[in-house]
């Protein structure tokens, strides 16, 4: 019998009840939901700040609501890192959820350890610089000090060991995206954590799992002529059928949308890899270039052959650093000399932004131009219409607001035809939270797992 996996979340905002018919056919022996980035322990951040007792997912809440009664029923466990910054908050939620749909017996397992904010100094001590890996940078002599998240990507080995413990649903802080899929794999099979051709295998197999629909036909340019775009909703998330040996069959939910081809799986191997032949994880470094893919039949590929070299002796830990607030407003400008009017309308705004000294940067861009391309693209001569996309930051969010107001006095002393949009006026400013990544020795975290029962 193989084991298998089912990926029911890629992203914060996923859709996490395409894990149910997974649940209810029989389909699956776990379910994991990969939810963090960078950008969402950002969001997180920001709610935390509104109310401390956040700090993890909505989706968490969902999936306490809407799975976890089917789960339990049907003995799956449940992996997801969508903890994030609170996991013990988001356990909380899911025992009292539990309590009242009368869900007795079910163990809650958290896995903390990854949040460092509070100790950067301590880690300083013991001889960490946390030097910037882009800039070289130490954390020391940043001139900004500003740090409100500071987190470790953690490994498979604390998840493995709850579900080993009988967890029925597992809630994480930030741990690397395939490690879910890798911790279920290895309490299952109990692969040595010294394995490194399996461990790797299991890293490529949650690799390919853990962006949901990407897989099956989403964001697909190989399948764009294939795929059913009145589909796309409804996709099927995928399945992996993983042997011992960890050699292993990426298939999806059967009689739903979407395809699983050869040609599916390797855009998604290349996803978010800088080399192939090192992919870096917290547990192993996954070789690619070794890998044969086989597509057995229609929604079935076999992967086997994958390889691996020991893990690194450092983690990687990403910190969040506030550099302020932004604005952005949306401009419409319409033929003839469009271009000319465009001009005149940048010295303008410009006249606005040099009242105020701490706008720090100012950016412009053509949506549909060159938002995307940047100074490659070519633009047009004369074209009918330019939308002007403009951003600036200040380390003060009142002076955004102030700004702004003085712009919209020019309503009707702007260039001839110029027109803003009204949803942009009324945004408010946003934070600018920088990332700034770094290593840690592995030696210095400890990640801490807890349980609750109901």
């Amino acid at each position: 019998m193989t084991y298998r996996i089912g990926s029911a979340q890629g992203f914060y905002g996923d859709d996490v009840t395409r894990a149910l018919p997974m649940i209810t056919g029989g389909l699956v022996d776990i379910v994991c939901f990969e939810a963090l980035s960078e950008l969402t322990l950002a969001i997180l951040q920001k709610d935390k700040l509104a109310n401390p007792k956040r700090g993890y997912t909505f989706d968490v809440k969902i999936i306490a609501e809407k799975i976890l009664p089917e789960a339990f029923r049907h003995k799956i466990p449940l992996v997801t890192n969508g903890g994030g910054l609170n996991p013990h908050g988001a356990a909380e939620m899911v025992k009292e959820t539990a309590a009242r749909l009368g869900l007795t017996g079910l163990k809650i397992a958290t896995v903390t350890g990854d949040d460092v904010l509070a100790r950067l100094g301590e880690l300083q001590s013991a001889g960490e610089t946390l030097a910037n890996l882009e800039t070289g940078e130490k954390m020391a002599e940043a001139a900004n000090q500003n740090f409100i998240t500071a987190n470790v990507y953690l490994g498979a080995q604390s998840i493995a060991e709850a579900l080993r413990a009988g967890a029925d649903i597992v809630i994480t802080g930030r741990v690397a995206d395939p490690c879910l899929y890798l911790a279920a794999m290895v309490a299952h099979y109990d692969w040595p954590w010294t394995d490194w051709d399996r461990l790797a295998s299991g890293i490529i197999c949650g690799h390919l799992l853990e962006c949901t629909g990407q897989v099956v036909g989403g964001n697909s340019l190989a399948l764009i002529d294939s795929v059913d775009p009145a589909g796309l909703p409804y996709l099927g998330y995928p399945i992996a059928h993983v042997e011992s040996d960890g050699t292993f069959v990426l298939t999806k939910t059967p009689d739903t949308a979407g395809h699983v081809t050869l040609e599916t799986v390797k855009e998604q191997l290349l996803y978010e890899i800088h080399n192939p032949a090192r992919y870096i994880t917290p547990d192993v470094v996954a070789d690619m270039t070794t890998l044969q893919l086989e597509l057995l039949g229609s929604d079935q590929v076999r992967v086997s052959r994958v390889t691996g070299h020991p893990r690194t002796e450092t983690l990687k830990l990403n910190l969040g650093r506030l550099e302020g607030f932004s604005r952005e407003l949306i401009f419409n400008i319409g033929w003839p000399e469009a271009w000319r009017k465009v001009e005149q309308m940048k010295i303008m705004l410009n006249e606005f932004f040099k009242r105020f000294p701490s706008i720090d940067r100012i950016e412009y861009s053509y949506p549909g131009m060159n938002s995307l391309y940047g100074s490659i693209a070519t633009l047009p001569d004369d074209p009918l219409e330019v939308i002007v996309r403009v951003v600036f930051t200040s380390p003060d969010q009142e002076v955004l607001k102030t700004v702004v107001r003085q712009i919209m006095t020019t309503g009707l002393s702007g260039p001839a035809g110029m027109s803003v949009s009204g949803t942009s006026v009324s945004g408010e400013p946003r934070y600018v939270i920088g990332l700034w990544p770094t290593l840690v020795r592995r030696e210095l975290i400890e990640p801490v797992v807890d349980y609750l029962e109901v």
